[in-house]
């Protein structure tokens, strides 16, 4: 049968050598699967990580915000009618300075996220600025 054209006979060695590459292949997908699962698993294990700072940083925005319009809020009596230029330009430098005093800590609070001492650096955060744990 072998000697004719369009046929091929395989014995069970050539079955063999088949199926030692389809498992060779298959346990190489299986492995590249295992470091795609091991990298997601980690990269999820970071983000709820992350999760824990979140709340410390929006009271943060929070806590700088009310100051902000506070401060706003006082001097406008003694500023007397802005124009809405001079509003905006208010509004901007004031927006200007609560974000880069915000920078620092939520960088800060970011890369802590993924720290052992995260918990630590989030109850310093919290003492820093007197920010209160809000109720769920």
């Amino acid at each position: 049968m072998n000697k004719l054209d369009g046929i091929f006979v395989y014995d069970i060695d050539d079955l063999q050598q088949a199926v030692s590459t389809h498992v060779a292949d298959r346990r190489r997908e299986a492995e590249r699967s295992e470091e795609i699962v091991n990298l997601e698993v980690t990269r999820f294990q970071q983000r709820l990580q992350s999760l824990d700072v979140v709340p410390t940083i929006v009271s943060l925005q929070d806590h700088l915000e009310t100051i902000r319009q506070a401060e706003i809020d006082r001097v406008r009596g003694r500023l007397g009618n802005l124009s809405p230029e001079q509003e905006t330009a208010l509004e901007t430098l004031t927006r200007g300075i609560v974000n880069k005093i915000m920078h620092t800590p939520v960088s800060t609070l970011k890369t802590a996220a993924t720290e052992p001492e995260a918990t630590t650096i989030i109850d310093v955060v919290r003492r820093l600025f007197n920010l209160q744990e809000k109720k769920r």
